[in-house]
């Protein structure tokens, strides 16, 4: 996520022509995305990243690590470590945070990167109608892309198209169509 970013600081571009974007340089003023900057910048992608494996080594009672020079390396190692550490991430009281934050970095790179691919664009299907087995529903929003079957970004359980009306009906604070017929 890091390196896909770089093409988008070149001053006077919108993006490389592979995403659709102007390579051609502008004059002044020089237009530059600050959400480029920021995600790029100590305290964007890698300061994300290097405060959950502080938070990590804290948790588990284990000597703060050494930072590296380049934010480039800094972003490598960070993400490589805590990738190691997924196991027990899962397990991590804090595991959701964590998941929201990297979710949310991702969604605002791809807001960078993909141009007209925001979430904004995506239908909201509905909540996760999981079940675990302790009886606990999932219950994350789901989000329909139109072109291929949806899935849970918490639970991974798959919803393809021909499943959505059924999942619609199964909605949280959603009568049953024996209640809506009772009721008329």
């Amino acid at each position: 996520m890091w390196s896909s970013l770089e093409a988008w600081l070149a001053p006077g571009t919108t993006g490389t022509a592979q995403y659709g974007g102007r390579t051609r340089l502008a004059h002044a003023p020089l237009p530059l995305n600050q959400e480029v900057l920021d995600l790029r910048a100590g305290g964007g992608i890698v300061g994300v990243l290097e405060d959950w494996r502080e938070a990590l080594y804290e948790t588990r009672g284990w000597a703060q690590p050494e930072r590296a020079a380049s934010l480039a390396h800094r972003v490598y190692i960070a993400a490589s470590d805590l990738d190691h550490h997924l196991d027990f991430i899962a397990r991590w009281y804090a595991g959701a945070a964590f998941g929201w934050d990297i979710r949310r970095l991702v969604d605002r790179v791809r807001m960078v990167v993909q141009p007209g691919h925001e979430l904004g664009e995506q239908q909201f299907l509905g909540y996760c109608i999981a079940v675990d087995p302790g009886g606990i529903v999932c219950g994350n929003r789901l989000f329909a892309d139109m072109t291929q079957p949806v899935q849970c970004e918490w639970c991974l359980c798959k919803y393809p198209p021909d499943t959505w009306l059924a999942l619609r009906a199964l909605q949280p604070g959603r009568s049953s169509p024996s209640e809506a017929a009772a009721a008329a």
